[in-house]
């Protein structure tokens, strides 16, 4: 029998206050925040700072609180499948032998942050800088947005010990407390001393700090972690503690935003949100100043959509009302894509049994229950990789780098502590590392769109072509060669790394690519559906303006990763919180 039960004792006395699932008909608020995740939770926390203003938060999904899969990081992957996830999936995908992704996305308080892995960076300085760029707004560029990343994080400094020293910069860390933790693992760490030695073995450079703008090498993984428990938006922005204090900030759980309402009147503001609420009641709540959209990159497309914002003849077809022909919105669709490479080991001291054997669990479980130490307060990952292909690569003779410049990393590889492939199953004896592999900087665009057969209410339509560049295909067999050499440096000797797929495909490049169909899952980090762009842009070319109001109306803003006009060259959930932030100022300073 699995042992959770003491969990509940330590978890008894946190409680939501200012929460609930309906609310008195027709209510209306000085700002309504759609969605409670990763960014709406914060903004939303913040905006409530001001006593004097009302906000209300509408979330699809239930409470994060008391909840044992939430709260200890190691089994975070129970959530996937379940009522905190919306379960969505890709259409199939041609190029992955028509197979049809999962695409986890969170359902609860908190967002996909309350369900992720945790993994917490905030993509590379050139990243940010692009944006800049690109959207004419200087106050994206890294030095800028570096105080709002700060602004968010609890950093805790792991042991000073010598295995820790150049792990990472104080300089570009935020110490807050009361913010999302930023932890390093620093428990069952055999697998640091191949994993760092094969890097300088292959020509692989440590990188001090995975956060510090720079991620090109090897580094130490960072973790949205405190306390031995997950921290998540929910967890330190809509707290019990922070609830309480402030009667003007309603959290409203379980209710399903089905479109926003425009006023009436000549002008084109939107200010009343319909939603469902957990009582089956259609109802409206109204804005008195604005609206923020943080659904995310899949939910606020379809949102706008249904409310009559969208590619016109795409409403069309669904029976909708155009309001505004924007047709950018649910387009421009860019995620990362990922695979795992398998190679077993002789070590004894891999995560494998804590999976498959209930006894291993129930110690490392019992700890955890007593003081929140252990195996279970992380992943079974330590560092992580950010490479490039060489500047000499043949597929630059027929495509320009999509990176955004020569720091950003093509790809991200992180070894796993135990057997992790989602696409094949785990044999019953054995130790395993697992090499994670992503592909980072894509050029696929894929869309996003509404479910003919129930435009309303049903889940989005997700095709994000998977592999459908040449550039993708490329990067990825690039990288697993070099995981293959990693594997292979002396420094795995000691552990006999031996690989368990076929090592004949990495010479044929068309064997490699018939493994990477079979093997690739989503990156489930997408951005771009309700794209950002400059000022002065067609309403029609992008969703946004910088200061994320939604061009053509007034009274609504979008704030989540589907504002991102390019990819996020790692994982998203550190530069959500951080344009949260900034959204939350630039609203509160009236601009």
């Amino acid at each position: 029998m699995v042992r959770v039960l003491g969990f509940l004792s330590i978890l008894a006395s946190a409680t939501l206050a200012v929460i609930g699932t309906v609310l008195p008909r027709a209510e209306t608020f000085d700002y309504i925040v759609v969605g409670g995740g990763s960014a709406g939770s914060i903004i939303a926390s913040r905006l409530s700072e001001n006593s004097h203003v009302s906000v209300l938060v509408i979330e699809g999904g239930p409470s994060h609180e008391n909840e044992v899969d939430l709260t200890i990081p190691y089994i975070y992957p129970r959530t996937f499948h379940s009522r905190f996830d919306w379960n969505f999936t890709t259409v199939p995908q041609p190029n992955l032998n028509n197979r049809a992704p999962i695409y986890p996305r969170g359902h609860v308080l908190g967002g996909s942050s309350s369900i992720n892995g945790m993994t917490l960076n905030r993509a590379p300085a050139s990243d940010w800088d692009k944006i800049a760029s690109h959207t004419g707004d200087r106050s994206f560029r890294w030095e800028n947005i570096l105080k709002y990343i700060k602004k968010n994080e609890g950093f805790n400094r792991p042991p000073n010990t010598r295995e820790y020293a150049n792990s990472y910069d104080t300089s570009v860390h935020g110490f807050n407390a009361n913010k999302i933790g930023n932890t390093l693992v620093t428990d069952g760490n055999w697998i640091s001393e191949p994993s760092l030695g094969a890097a300088s073995e292959v020509g692989i450079s440590h990188v001090g700090d995975v956060n510090g703008g720079y991620p090109v090498g090897i580094s130490w993984q960072q973790f949205s972690t405190k306390g031995g428990a997950r921290s998540s938006a929910a967890t330190e922005y809509l707290n019990a503690r922070i609830l309480k204090s402030r009667p003007n900030l309603k959290v409203l759980l379980n209710s399903f935003v089905t479109r926003l309402l425009p006023t009436a009147g000549s002008n084109l503001r939107f200010t009343t949100v319909e939603y469902r609420d957990a009582s089956g009641a259609t109802v409206t709540a109204t804005a008195r100043r604005e609206v923020i959209l943080s659904a995310g990159v899949m939910a606020t497309p379809i949102i706008l959509m249904r409310s009559g914002l969208g590619p016109r003849a795409h409403l069309q077809a669904n029976n909708i009302t155009t309001v505004l022909d924007i047709p950018a919105i649910g387009q421009n669709l860019q995620d990362r894509i990922g695979a795992a490479a398998v190679w077993m080991v002789n070590a004894t001291d891999t995560d494998d049994d804590i999976d498959r054997d209930t006894a291993v669990f129930n110690k490392w479980m019992d700890q955890w229950n007593h003081n929140r130490t252990g195996r279970l307060t992380q992943m079974s990952y330590r560092q992580m990789i950010f490479g490039r292909v060489p500047n000499n690569a043949s597929i630059f003779s027929t495509m320009q780098d999509p990176s955004s410049g020569p720091t950003c990393p093509h790809y991200e590889l992180y070894p796993a502590n135990k057997w992790t492939s989602p696409t094949s199953p785990r044999p019953p004896t054995g130790h395993f590392v697992t090499m994670n592999i992503f592909v980072s900087a894509s050029n696929v665009r894929g869309t996003v769109t509404l479910d003919p057969t129930n435009p309303l209410t049903g889940n989005p339509v997700i095709d994000p072509k998977y592999l459908s560049s040449e550039w993708d295909r490329y990067v990825m067999r690039d990288a697993i060669r070099t995981s293959a050499r990693y594997f292979n440096a002396p420094s795995w000797k000691k552990w006999n790394a031996t690989p368990v797929f076929d090592t004949s495909i990495l010479n044929d490049d068309d064997a490699l690519d018939a493994w990477v169909s079979s093997a690739v899952f989503g990156g489930v980090h997408g951005v771009g559906t309700a794209r950002m762009g400059p000022t002065n842009s067609p309403p029609g070319q992008d969703v946004v303006a910088p200061n994320f109001k939604v061009k053509g109306v007034s009274g609504l803003r979008i704030a989540d990763t589907s504002i991102f006009p390019f990819v996020i060259n790692g994982h998203t959930m550190g530069a959500t919180y951080a344009i949260a932030e900034k959204v939350s100022d630039l609203i509160k300073s009236g601009n």
